[in-house]
């Protein structure tokens, strides 16, 4: 069965292919390299010098450890009770940094109480219609009234209101190289780090939107109670404020959804107890600017990775079908019986003025 599934993955379209790529061992591909336009600074990897939790993030590993990390991509942070103290919060307010929107970032406001619903969502590629390789990424949706309050944190953009947010998404993504010439091939073979994300959803649907490859966008409403829906937000922004940048992307181990499931586990308290979900694992293909500029570009096409990666996917050592995330969720018992329609049905204005 593996074999068979294993030869249809290898006779599709290249990016069919890309998540198993992504998991050969940490080395330059033979048929390309990842090389950065010119050395990093080493005394400074600062992005902005006004924002007083800019991360100043390097890679933690690998051929690029040390270079700096790309200025588009940041994990969040919780603030310090004195950090915090700046901002004058209501009494349980919970405030963390490095909120994006609309290429900036915040200083998010949180009151207790507020999240409304979690909810799951599984982005589908159409290069490969397959439930095993999947971006997977938490939403959450707040009551109204009780709406995030966005501060922009940077002193060059204290001029700008603080405004309010009742959506947005948890995403773990693939961060690379600031100064590096993203390589179509090599930039795919672990050379990613891992940056814990919260965006607004406005923003991640038009990601969605010019991401060439998305097929569509499934939610899945997830059964929590009032106190795990807060306290799985809670979670996620402690998982990058703990993990920050330090941790590399695993095609296998590390990635979108492995990220997701974690924070949902720790909130519900999952035990795996049948061997299979004890050694379930997700395919993953890494998202982000990069890929989405290569994209763009035609830089990254069927034509010019079909030959390397069959070669890759020729040498992975026998391993058990990947889960589908979907089939993660179920088996959690997490699946809300309130169906959800799909992200580009339910924004279909916005997803048909864009690349559709």
């Amino acid at each position: 069965m593996l074999q068979n599934f294993r030869w249809k993955v290898v006779t599709a379209t290249a990016l069919s292919a890309l998540s198993f790529f992504t998991s050969t061992p940490p080395v330059l591909a033979q048929s390309g390299n990842a090389q950065p336009s010119q050395p990093s600074n080493n005394k400074s990897c600062i992005c902005d010098p006004k924002d007083p939790f800019d991360p100043q993030s390097r890679m933690p590993k690998g051929a690029f450890k040390g270079q700096c990390l790309s200025c588009e991509q940041r994990s969040v942070r919780m603030l310090s009770s004195r950090e915090a103290a700046l901002y004058k919060p209501a009494p349980g307010t919970m405030l963390f940094a490095n909120f994006k929107h609309k290429g900036k970032y915040w200083v998010a406001q949180i009151p207790t109480n507020a999240v409304e619903d979690a909810i799951f969502q599984i982005q589908y590629f159409n290069v490969l219609r397959s439930s095993y390789s999947a971006h997977g990424q938490i939403r959450f949706r707040l009551k109204p009234g009780r709406e995030a309050i966005l501060i922009p944190q940077s002193v060059g953009d204290r001029r700008q209101k603080a405004i309010r947010m009742r959506d947005f998404i948890y995403s773990a993504n693939a961060i690379w190289l600031r100064s590096g010439v993203w390589d179509p091939v090599s930039g795919l073979v672990d050379f990613y780090a891992v940056a814990h994300e919260i965006v607004g959803l406005e923003d991640r649907i038009q990601d969605a939107v010019k991401y060439p490859f998305t097929d569509r966008i499934e939610q899945i409403r997830l059964a929590l109670t009032p106190q795990q829906k807060q306290q799985l937000l809670f979670n996620v922004i402690m998982q990058g404020d703990r993990d920050r940048t330090n941790l590399m992307y695993d095609t296998l181990k590390r990635n979108c959804t492995t990220e997701s499931l974690r924070a949902i586990d720790r909130t519900t308290g999952y035990q795996p107890k049948s061997p299979q979900e004890k050694q379930e694992y997700f395919l993953g293909i890494p998202t982000g600017p990069e890929l989405n500029e290569a994209l763009s570009n035609q830089n990254l096409t069927p034509e010019t990775l079909n030959q390397l990666l069959t070669e890759q996917i020729q040498k992975l050592p026998a391993v058990q079908l990947p889960t589908p995330p979907l089939d993660a969720i179920v088996r959690r018992g997490l699946v809300d019986p309130r169906k959800m329609p799909n992200l580009e049905a339910e924004f279909a204005t916005e997803f048909s003025s864009g690349k559709r």
